[in-house]
């Protein structure tokens, strides 16, 4: 099957180098403020496995277990990112859904706009550029091609078993640049016929992809009667985090945002010791009942950004699209509803009473 560019519609996350540069400015600023600590409760966590409070350090996390693995050799690997889409959009730890799933589109440029976010973080000065690649006109099955312009490392989103060839002449065109298979879209198991077919048709396929390591991932599963908020579920909703090289670590979350590790593991936990693991919790952890439970159940205000640790100028403001912008006004505590001109506004407004860096 033939590629064919097309230039995908993804708002300015960080696709011009202007909006990389402030990227940048700003994760540097926050990372020596910081210094990669995570706080879960009153709990300090340190290190590259501290369960993700934010969009922005689910994103950091992956790039910096990217570049790890790079480092080590690696020069195909496997992410599953955990998108901000349905309750995560404006708080990423909220676990309860509230509405209707969105629809693989929105899922696609939710990782689109991550993977972006990614390359401007490992590419100093370097605008991003990205382009559809299989059926361009499929807009149920999307996959993209995202890369710096300097072309030395690059990501298929969304990869689907009719782009496997292409993902080989990838691979085959230069051996030594890193390329990274984001949020892979087919099912090799589960099925009476995997999504490679079977036989030697399926062998061929597994072997190929056996290639690529995972090297980072952050799952949500929910367990049992799986609610975070109320007291008598005897399940859960648990977060998965695999970082290259370390262990899988397992997190229980807790209706408030806080979170508990559970355990560690050298491979994927099946869903059996993600039961174990959740039954045991339940029975050694008391529930902490939410303040109100009328029209179900009302998350606790996101963790401010990293981004957001000093006030935000008004270019910074600008190159943020809506959905940055929303999230940011909701860990400042104020309104997020109405047009994106007065929402830019609002937080322009709510920077003059916060104190300098």
């Amino acid at each position: 099957m033939a590629v064919i560019s097309a230039f995908l519609p993804i708002p300015p996350l960080c696709s011009r180098r202007r909006s990389c540069q402030i990227f940048r400015e700003r994760r540097h600023a926050a990372a020596r403020a910081s210094k990669k600590s995570c706080i879960v409760g009153a709990l300090v966590i340190d290190g590259p496995c501290a369960n993700p409070q934010t969009l922005e350090d689910s994103i950091d996390q992956a790039r910096e277990a990217i570049q790890r693995a790079v480092d080590d050799g690696k020069k195909t690997q496997q992410l599953e990112l955990l998108l901000p889409v349905n309750q995560r959009e404006f708080n990423f730890l909220d676990t309860e859904p509230r509405d209707y799933p969105c629809g693989v589109g929105e899922e696609f440029q939710a990782c689109s706009k991550m993977v972006t976010a990614i390359f401007c973080g490992m590419q100093e000065g370097q605008a991003v550029d990205s382009r559809r690649i299989g059926e361009v006109e499929n807009e149920m099955d999307p996959v993209g091609l995202i890369y710096p312009s300097s072309k030395t490392i690059a990501a298929v989103v969304f990869p689907i078993a009719e782009t496997l060839n292409q993902i080989r002449s990838l691979v085959k065109s230069d051996p030594t640049r890193p390329l990274l298979l984001v949020n892979p879209q087919w099912k090799a198991s589960g099925q009476v016929v995997s999504d490679f077919g079977f036989g030697p048709w399926k062998r061929k396929a597994e072997e190929f992809l056996e290639n690529f390591e995972r090297v980072y991932s952050l799952i949500e599963q929910r367990i049992g009667e799986a609610s975070n908020v109320t007291s008598s579920s005897t399940g859960g909703v648990v977060r998965l985090l695999k970082c290259y090289s370390y262990d899988w670590h397992v997190y229980l979350m807790s209706w408030d945002g806080n979170s508990e590790l559970l355990g560690k593991f050298p491979n994927q936990p099946t869903y059996k010791e993600l039961e174990s693991l959740v039954s045991q919790a339940r029975k050694a952890m008391p529930w902490k009942a939410p303040p109100r439970m009328l029209g179900g159940s009302e998350p606790a205000p996101p963790p401010l950004p990293k981004s957001l640790s000093a006030p935000l100028t008004a270019d910074e403001i600008d190159a943020m699209e809506a959905a940055a912008v929303r999230r940011a006004l909701i860990a400042l505590g104020q309104p997020s509803s109405g047009r994106i001109s007065t929402l830019r506004e609002r937080l322009k407004e709510a920077q003059l009473q916060r104190p300098s860096a």
